[in-house]
């Protein structure tokens, strides 16, 4: 009985919130028109629950609750005749219910004196509640409210947008935020699976399109052969250890009865399915042609949001399963990075689609946020996470200008395509450019102060060669990011890549208010960036 004493469905509360839903949203597309069937019923219940939850002392989350289920049956009401909508609106109100309820988390588990106050597991110990966690959900929460305004017109422009759409990107952000606070290998791999099936069908959402049904295939057959190499990793580790959960496994290693042989083959096969993941070189070869073929808007969700997923689950597995094993898997994770910076940056050079561009571009970021893997420091954390947050409203800001150009063109996107942007639509092309300059690095951006903050904690932690490689890395990718700014503002548009009438941004309201969003984000935590600093800080702590 005493594993059950520490099951509390509240740590769950954001992941619950999504999966129930994701699951009414599916219900209501097969209610032929009838949404209420579904939405009052659903409605009532939450009302109901919320009611239970605010008499037993949880003020907050029965508030959410109660409104959220007050929202739903409103919603053919307020829009009748259009359930692609109600769709959209169902999923961003559950989002933005999770992600109060994320930072009212936060406020809980971080003191007012900017200590931690709890880092605690529950249910049996499978999932912890830590900063990790914490930090995963806000960043993937945040990045999924973004996607789906932003690919709402553009889904339907190409008449893709089904009604499970939005159900599966809620799936697939509870199980990346499950995978930033899985505690023991099942859970661990039961979220990576959640997560990864989504985006399988997400990527080849495009049924009639040759690149989306490539994309899909790619990435199903790559990622079944990453997962089955994690598998077997996870089962040599539980063979080695003879326990599940992952704060045991870096116990057991300090046993001189653990046979090393098999331990560090379970490392090596883990290290390598998170790496596909985190698209590390050499496991980054699907990147391209994936965030290529895709719609874009789920290619935006893929970069910011899975990124952010992958590198929880591999800075709890080498920081929590493997610490005493840092002489083997700290060298090897330094040479991933400084391969993943150069190869990205390099390879970007030569790339004409701007999707492309931006796929090498996320290839090359994975290489910084692991630098603060390596340092074994809970500042090298705390700038990992940091570092994935300003990285994923940077990405989206660049992938909604991407949008607003293909919803016209109805096609690539190309250099050449962008060529004159800034003369006939400034704002779109200032804001690609804010963007772009905050993936380069640029002080005043966001970008600038995560980077600074993984190189900071690497020169702390003795790897000032890898910051350097860094550097130049940086230097490299900051002559894409400009050339494509330059051929923006600095060259006339011509009608060489087609007529310019065909080549204007295509803007909707969600599009707009999304791009909005994220370049403010860009701006104000790159001109006041403290508050995250300082949350980062706190928030870097993980359950041992």
């Amino acid at each position: 009985m005493t594993g059950t004493l520490d099951v509390s469905f509240a740590a769950l509360a954001p992941e619950l919130v999504l999966t129930g839903a994701a699951l009414v949203l599916l219900l209501v597309a097969i209610t032929r028109g009838r949404p209420q069937l579904v939405l009052l019923p659903a409605g009532l219940a939450t009302i109901g629950l919320g009611a239970w939850v605010v008499v037993g002392g949880d003020l907050v989350t029965g508030t959410v609750l109660a409104v959220l289920g007050a929202a739903g049956p409103a919603l053919p009401v307020v829009l009748p005749g259009r359930p692609t909508l109600v769709q959209a609106w169902g999923a961003g109100l559950a989002l933005a219910a999770a992600l109060v309820l994320t930072v009212a988390d936060l406020g809980t588990v971080l003191g007012g004196d900017g200590v931690p106050l709890t880092a605690t597991p529950a249910f049996g110990g499978s999932l912890a509640v830590d900063g990790l966690q914490l930090f995963t959900r806000l960043t993937v929460f945040l990045t999924t409210l973004l996607v789906i305004p932003l690919g709402y017109g553009y889904l339907q422009e190409r008449r893709i947008n089904r009604a499970e759409v939005e159900s599966l990107l809620l799936l697939a952000a509870v199980g990346m935020s499950v995978l930033g606070g899985a505690n023991d290998l099942v859970t661990a791999f039961v979220a990576l699976e959640v997560l990864s099936f989504a985006l399988y069908v997400l990527a080849g959402l495009a049924r009639r399109d040759r690149r989306s049904q490539e994309a899909g295939l790619k990435y199903f057959v790559t990622g079944a052969v990453a997962s089955a190499v994690l598998l077997y990793g996870l089962a040599l580790l539980y063979v080695a250890t003879g326990t599940l959960a992952i704060p045991e496994i870096g116990a057991a290693l300090t046993s001189v009865l653990v046979p090393r042989a098999v331990v560090v083959a379970g490392l090596v096969l883990v290290v390598v399915g998170v790496g596909f993941k985190v698209a590390l070189v050499p496991f980054h070869f699907w990147t391209p042609d994936v965030y290529q073929g895709a719609p874009t808007n789920v290619t935006a969700f893929m970069a910011a949001a899975t990124k952010a997923a992958a590198f929880a689950l591999l800075l709890r597995l080498l920081l929590v399963a493997f610490p005493g094993l840092q002489a083997w898997w700290v060298p090897a994770v330094a040479v991933l990075a400084a391969a993943t910076m150069l190869y990205g940056a390099f390879a970007a050079l030569a790339q004409h689609d701007v999707k492309r561009i931006l796929a090498y571009s996320s290839i090359t970021h994975a290489g910084y946020a692991a630098i603060g893997v390596i340092t074994l420091t809970r500042a090298g954390l705390s700038a990992t996470l940091l570092y994935l947050v300003t990285y994923a409203v940077g990405t989206v800001a660049a992938f909604g200008v991407v949008i607003a150009v293909e919803r016209r063109r109805r096609g690539e996107v190309t250099l050449a395509t962008l060529r004159g942007l800034g003369r006939t639509s400034p704002l779109l092309a200032g804001i690609l450019s804010l963007a772009l300059l905050s993936l380069a690095g640029l002080p005043l951006t966001a970008g600038f102060i995560g980077k600074l903050e993984v190189f900071r904690a690497g020169v702390d932690a003795g790897f000032t060669w890898l910051v350097l490689v860094g550097v130049a890395s940086s230097l490299v990718a900051a002559f894409f990011y400009l050339r494509i700014a330059g051929m923006m503002f600095l060259e006339e548009p011509t009608d060489v890549d087609g007529p310019l009438a065909d080549r204007m941004p295509v803007l909707s309201t969600g599009l707009s208010s999304a791009v909005a969003v994220a370049g403010a984000l860009v701006v104000v935590l790159g001109l006041q960036p403290q508050l995250l600093i300082e949350l980062a800080g706190t928030a870097g702590v993980l359950l041992r």
